[in-house]
């Protein structure tokens, strides 16, 4: 028997469903992602049996596009053509805005998303390691406006609110200078460092080390394989690749702003 399946609007009040999708793939969302991300994007979902069974959620980024991600499905519920249906519902909210949907898929994602379209533009490695955690930790940057502006150029798009809302998570580590910037926040199973924005590769890399430097206990950190300066000084400090992303584009071959910029992303939920 075939199903007809009933794809729903998400609430922020639908936050603590998500997470518990999140928790049972063995991502590390916290509640606060789930809360920032439908209350920035639009969740979408599908019930069952009382209960929410399965996810995705549009992040507009205007003018030039946005992010698909959280698609989810409950493991008694797989296999039954929801994770299609969820993605496209958030591809169409966001084709309906006029911005290209880009997504970071996995290896096994990257197949659907192919034959439906999406093109890959970058590849991203997620690097495993675990923090020093030998000094208090730096001092909170009271404002992060002042990177802003090469934010946006290396992003592509105005994200501000996102970086204020990481900044403001307990327990964040922020770093900023003129020259580029870096935030590490905590996660359910490990603290995520990410974005990590700069000039160059030199103070790229001098972001991270203070980063983990501060940081007790275990680390993810995605990285694009451009970054190749930072890719060789997490080697060097015995962290490994425990996964990896495609940058994927809809109908497009390259993404936007200056990738040379960005050496860590913010997470694939995130872009």
């Amino acid at each position: 028997m075939t199903l007809s399946w009933q794809v729903e609007d998400l609430t922020q009040a639908d936050a603590d469903a998500g997470l518990q999708l999140s928790t049972e793939a063995g991502w590390n969302q916290v509640a606060r992602d789930w809360s920032y991300l439908l209350k920035a994007g639009q969740g979408f979902g599908v019930r069952a049996e009382g209960r929410l069974i399965a996810s995705s959620l549009a992040l507009p980024y205007p003018p030039y596009f946005g992010w698909v991600s959280m698609v989810l499905v409950t493991q008694s519920y797989r296999r039954q053509g929801l994770a299609t249906l969820l993605l496209q519902a958030a591809v169409d909210h966001l084709l309906t805005l006029r911005l290209v949907p880009m997504l970071d898929a996995t290896p096994e994602g990257r197949e659907v998303y192919s034959r439906m379209g999406f093109v890959d533009v970058g590849m991203i490695d997620r690097w495993h390691g675990q923090g020093d955690g030998m000094v208090a930790g730096p001092p909170l940057v009271a404002s992060l406006a002042q990177c802003a502006p090469l934010d946006l150029q290396a992003f592509g798009a105005a994200r501000l609110h996102l970086l204020d809302e990481l900044k403001r998570r307990p327990g964040s580590a922020v770093l900023a200078s003129d020259s580029g910037y870096g935030i590490a926040r905590r996660g359910r199973h490990s603290t995520q460092i990410g974005p990590v924005v700069a000039m160059t590769p030199t103070v790229a890399n001098g972001l991270a080390a203070q980063l983990v430097q501060v940081t007790a206990g275990a680390i993810v950190a995605d990285v694009p394989r451009s970054a190749e300066n930072l890719v060789r000084w997490l080697s060097g400090r015995a962290f490994t690749v425990k996964r990896r992303f495609y940058r994927m584009a809809l109908g497009r071959a390259n993404g936007f702003g200056d990738g040379s910029l960005v050496h860590v992303i913010a997470g694939p939920e995130l872009g």
